[in-house]
């Protein structure tokens, strides 16, 4: 029972982050990799803050996600200068550069050796070390991120940035600020990934540079490809489904010297045939 719940409170923390990513690449184009950043952004924030200042939870959490924010509106300004192709290479140089960060300002990070001893939170009085009390938490959360983006995504916000992914053009000639949209876009995508970043290292209570490197935000990628681009729903199918695979891979009698690889053969299966019979992804709207 214990492996079931693990498996949901991470299912819970992967779809939020999903979602969020789904908000900046499905429904307004935003073709960025660096999302795990934001992810470790948000980690690293409430983790050294749980651990170096002694504020609890709550407080942590929500200034790691401000952190997370602030980081993202100052690396909006080149990135969203950029088109396409180059916007996403410059994406992986801010990874990149934020990887080396975590690695090596060790007065600050800890370095290679990460963050350990996090403590679990306590909320209300209530003590989240109770694997169940977790998930709930991660589910609340989980409920809260659908609900915002849902609601952002059906207003007149929403239509405004959907058309800004089918013609930026046009919606600069209809008078809209397309730039200030797609900065709105970025920030707030990257405070619901800081977000999840926050809870993932609350939960796993040791966190490490080698967390948030470039390949996790490939499966982000992979769990919005899947799901489908602009579909919330689909996000979180996607999420669940590349959380679960690596954990029933060890049933699969493989050498564990080749699981990890395994993984990411099975991704690269999954997304290879996406591309050819459903570009859209299970649920999605539009085309990669």
């Amino acid at each position: 029972m214990d492996f079931i719940v693990q498996l949901a409170i991470y299912s819970a923390i992967a779809s939020i982050a999903a979602v969020s990513l789904n908000y900046v690449v499905g429904f307004t184009g935003i073709m960025s990799i660096s999302h795990a950043s934001f992810y470790g952004i948000g980690a690293y924030g409430t983790a050294l803050l749980l651990t170096k200042t002694g504020l609890s939870f709550v407080p942590a959490l929500l200034l790691g996600v401000l952190i997370t924010g602030l980081v993202a509106a100052f690396a909006s300004v080149p990135i969203l200068r950029l088109r396409e192709d180059s916007l996403m290479l410059v994406s992986v140089g801010f990874a990149l550069i934020i990887h080396s960060l975590m690695l090596n300002w060790q007065s600050l990070t800890n370095g290679p050796r990460g963050v350990k001893s996090i403590p679990r939170p306590e909320i209300f009085g209530i003590s989240l070390t109770d694997k169940n009390f977790y998930l709930v938490l991660c589910l609340v959360l989980l409920v809260l991120t659908i609900i915002i983006f849902y609601k952002i995504t059906k207003s007149p916000y929403g239509t405004v940035i959907k058309g800004i992914r089918e013609n930026e053009e046009v919606m600069k000639n209809y008078g809209y600020n397309v730039s200030k949209y797609k900065h709105s876009v970025f920030v707030l995508g990257a405070i619901f990934a800081g977000l999840a970043g926050g809870l993932f290292a609350s939960y796993i209570q040791y966190i490490s540079p080698e967390s948030f490197i470039l390949l996790p935000s490939v499966f982000m990628l992979i769990m919005v490809i899947l799901g489908g681009m602009g579909s919330i729903g689909g996000s979180i199918i996607g999420a669940i489904l590349i959380t679960v695979i690596p954990e029933l891979m060890r049933f699969a009698g493989l050498p564990s010297s080749f699981a990890a690889e395994s993984n990411q053969i099975v991704y690269g299966i999954i997304l290879f045939a996406l591309m050819y019979w459903r570009p859209q992804g299970l649920f999605g709207k539009y085309k990669i």
